[in-house]
This record gives C-alpha cells, sequence and structure tokens, in this order.
C-alpha cells in the first residue's frame, strides 16, 4: 500500500499496526495502535490495508470517529475505465483493470492484476485477490473475498461474507457467508 501511495505521488506520514513487525515500512514510520495518542492527530486521512475484510470493516468506523477521512489509493498502472466508480478508503493496487459501468463499494482491496470487468457491482469491504477475474455484470456482495486466481462467470452473484478459494470458478450464485472451493466451485462449508 506504501508503494501504490507513493507511486500517485502521495507519501504517507505513518503507518499504524497492531503488532508490528519493524519501525519502518519502505521509509515510513511504524507505531502500535495502543501507543499512538490519536487525541494529539489533527484530522488526517487514512486508507487500510488489512486484507481480513472484518477487521478492514471495523478499523474504517474506528478512525472514522477519530476524525479521520478515507481516501482511495489507486497506483497509476491501473487501467479505470471513466464510467466506473470506487468508493473511498479503496485500495487500487498495480495491474487492475476495472471496465465501463463497474461500480466498487467502500473499503475495498482490489488487488495486483485482478480484473473486473463491465457493470460488475462490489459491495463495500470486498477483497479480490491477485490474478482473480470477474467476468461482466458480476455482483460481489459486502465483505466477500475472492482468493488468488479465481474466475467468475457472466452474471452471477456472491453472498456477502462469503469466501471464494483460490484456483476456483464459479459457475452459479453463491449464498452468503459459505466458504466455496474447486472447478467448478462448490460449497465446502458454512460460515
Amino acid at each position: 500500500m506504501v508503494d501504490a501511495a507513493r507511486a500517485m505521488g502521495r507519501l504517507p506520514f505513518l503507518v499504524v499496526d497492531d503488532n508490528p513487525a519493524s519501525d519502518s515500512i519502505e521509509h515510513v514510520r511504524v507505531v502500535r495502535n495502543a501507543s499512538l495518542d490519536w487525541s494529539t492527530l489533527p484530522d488526517f486521512d487514512f486508507v487500510i490495508a488489512i486484507g481480513n475484510n472484518a477487521i478492514r470493516a471495523a478499523k474504517c468506523c474506528e478512525l472514522e470517529g477519530r476524525r479521520g477521512t478515507p481516501v482511495t489509493i489507486r497506483h497509476p498502472q491501473t487501467t479505470i475505465a471513466e464510467s466506473a466508480s470506487i468508493k473511498a478508503g479503496s485500495v487500487v493496487f498495480a495491474g487492475v483493470v476495472v471496465n465501463p459501468g463497474a461500480r466498487i463499494g467502500r473499503n475495498a482491496i482490489l488487488n495486483t492484476s485482478c480484473s473486473i470487468d463491465h457493470d460488475c457491482v462490489l459491495g463495500e469491504q470486498v477483497h479480490v485477490c491477485p490474478g482473480v477475474r470477474l467476468a461482466g455484470g458480476v455482483q460481489v456482495n459486502e465483505g466477500v473475498m475472492i482468493g488468488t486466481g479465481a474466475v467468475v462467470i457472466p452474471g452471477v452473484t456472491i453472498g456477502a461474507w462469503s469466501v471464494v478459494g483460490a484456483g476456483s470458478v464459479v459457475v452459479r450464485d453463491v449464498p452468503e457467508r459459505c466458504v466455496l472451493f474447486g472447478n467448478p466451485a462448490r460449497i465446502i462449508r458454512r460460515l
């Protein structure tokens, strides 16, 4: 995320992490959430780069409550149609293609080299992993995670908070809160 922000000309001031592995990421200072005195910060812009959709949703609400404003980070090496829309708080990594009429909800992650075809609708807190291919008119509801390299055929709807396993091929609608995997993808458990 730091790389994508820099590539678009935004220099991150600070990275906040509950369990940091180091005190900096790409020369940006990292601090523990618990050690930060939020009351000393002025109003701030933020983006959340946490892959877990439920945690990302909770952190977004928390930061908005602390006078933060979610912003969208879009790596310049993306192709996004003029008629597509991407709401605040989303991160769009290098190589992503978003085609005409696609609508991406708040706080989404469109990871490296995924493809969102025409007229797809993605809800809030969605994570589309690297190399995913969504064909035209796919509906991805809130909180869905689509694993690396998965493919979804045209017109399919994926129910809220479901998880599509890496490499799966989704050929029919998916109910809410389930995990599916395979080619064709089958439900392997309910959440």
